[in-house]
């Protein structure tokens, strides 16, 4: 009677294992366009960016002004998740309450940016906060220590 056990699980093994075999394979081959599809999008992005960058030392060449961004123009780019907060938070060492007081916000607030319930992007919807919460990411604890 064991032998007859042992023998039946290694055939629903053996059968279990051939089906999810067969199964996975189409996920394999969508997997791997997809990942050849991302990398000729970094190949062609690359290729833009080494083009961008002739074309502004031609237009040095000719004198022509390049365009700067201004430092501030890039404040309402990006975005923050509740994750994001939250391994800021633990990478610079700092309490909810330490990081509320350096962001310029309230303890419930930082508690609410990192409880599961905002998923994805946070909605921050002041500039001066988002701002500060852009340089913190950038931000180390020796940055921290010499701010404090």
């Amino acid at each position: 009677m064991a032998n007859v056990m042992k023998a039946l699980k290694e055939e629903i093994a053996r059968i279990s294992r051939s089906e999810i075999k067969v199964a996975l394979t189409s996920i394999k081959t969508v997997n791997a366009s997809q990942r050849k599809y991302i990398a000729d999008l970094r190949r062609q992005v690359a290729q833009l960016e080494k083009e961008n960058k002739q074309f502004a030392r031609q237009l040095e060449t000719l004198g022509a002004a390049v365009p700067q961004p201004e430092p501030g123009e890039d404040a309402g780019r990006g975005w923050i998740t509740a994750a994001g907060i939250r391994s800021m938070r633990k990478r610079l060492r700092l309490s909810q309450k330490a990081f509320a007081e350096l962001a310029g916000v309230s303890l419930p607030t930082v508690a609410n940016w990192e409880s599961s319930k905002n998923k994805g992007k946070l909605n921050i919807r002041r500039k001066e906060v988002f701002s500060r919460l852009q340089q913190i990411k950038a931000m180390g604890i020796r940055d921290l220590n010499k701010e404090g």
